[in-house]
C-alpha cells in the first residue's frame, strides 16, 4: 500500500512540475489587459490634445 501512495504522490510532483503550462518567454499572463490599459492611455492623450487644442482656439477667438 505504501508503494501505491510513493507511487501517486511521485506523479502527481511530475505533473506539476512539467513544463506544458509554461507562457511564450516575453509574454505574460496580463498580457491582453496591460495593451489595452496602454491603448486607453494613447486615447486619453488625444482626447486632452484635442480639449488644449479647443481651448486654444476659443481663447483665440475671445480676445
Amino acid at each position: 500500500m505504501k508503494k501505491a501512495w510513493v507511487l501517486i504522490l511521485v506523479m502527481i510532483f511530475v505533473a506539476a512540475c512539467s513544463d506544458d503550462n509554461k507562457v511564450a518567454e516575453g509574454e505574460h499572463v496580463w498580457k491582453e489587459q496591460t495593451e489595452m490599459i496602454d491603448k486607453a492611455k494613447d486615447i486619453e492623450q488625444l482626447i486632452n490634445d484635442a480639449a488644449q487644442q479647443q481651448r486654444r482656439e476659443i481663447e483665440q477667438r475671445t480676445e
